[in-house]
């Protein structure tokens, strides 16, 4: 009955649509989508599973259409040094990072971040200080993402990775003293406190662009900011994002 408030329609038809005593319009089909709240290339697999074209265009990243926003994250990477920043698509792939994510890192661009750390939770341990709060967070916002997407098997296989990955670790106790989950790495002999945040683009009507994700790295105290200001320092002047 919820549903069918939102999408405005009768109880009565959303059942019919469930048991397949229907077919839904295109009109329905973008309305259920809107309101289940599920992402742009999901909506296009709903209307084709309804014998219907997708609504949704699917850019190149490197194509000229996306030419304006590569210019834009660019400008973002940029200004967002001395601290890492990197972009992820939907699975996690990065896709560019700045200098000093590069220094603090290694080389990313081309790997997949989610493998990295949860195909070798021992290394990324020993590395991430709060590894078991990081590990559980990034679990959960895979969960999310799958839940939204229940039928992309790149996202079920990292699903599964993470999983493996937590089954040795004790969940953290709720509800945790720390406002938000972010890594505590273990770098230049010190602990570098992190703040994490994620910049999307907003009310994206194309499918690329709407899964990618600007994950930006701040410190979280006086230590880490003399840390990230060193390595800028070390890493050299000048940067370039390479989208």
């Amino acid at each position: 009955m919820a549903l069918a408030a939102l999408v405005g329609s009768a109880p009565r038809h959303i059942s019919f649509l469930e048991t397949g005593r229907s077919r839904p319009s295109r009109g329905m089909v973008l309305r259920l989508g809107e309101a289940l709240g599920v992402s742009l290339r999901e909506r296009n697999r709903l209307l084709q599973a309804a014998g219907l074209p997708a609504a949704y265009p699917e850019a190149d990243m490197d194509g000229p259409g996306l030419a304006p926003f590569r210019a834009a994250i660019d400008r973002m990477l940029r200004a967002h040094l001395p601290y890492p920043a990197m972009v992820v698509d939907g699975h996690w792939n990065v896709i560019s990072a700045n200098r000093a994510c590069t220094a603090l890192f290694g080389e990313l661009v081309g790997t997949n971040i989610a493998r990295r750390y949860f195909a070798d939770p021992a290394a990324a341990a020993a590395m991430i200080v709060n590894w078991p709060e990081v590990a559980w967070a990034g679990l959960a916002r895979l969960h999310h993402q799958l839940a939204q997407a229940p039928f992309d098997e790149e996202l079920r296989e990292l699903v599964d990775l993470a999983e493996s990955a937590v089954s040795g670790l004790a969940r953290p106790a709720e509800p945790l003293s720390a406002l938000v989950v972010c890594p505590w790495f273990r770098a230049g002999g010190q602990v570098v406190r992190t703040i994490g945040m994620v910049a999307r683009f907003d009310a994206a009507a194309e499918v690329t662009l709407e899964e990618l994700r600007i994950e930006l790295t701040y410190p979280q105290d006086a230590s880490a900011e003399c840390f990230f200001r060193d390595l800028d320092r070390r890493s050299g002047g000048g940067d370039r994002a390479d989208l």
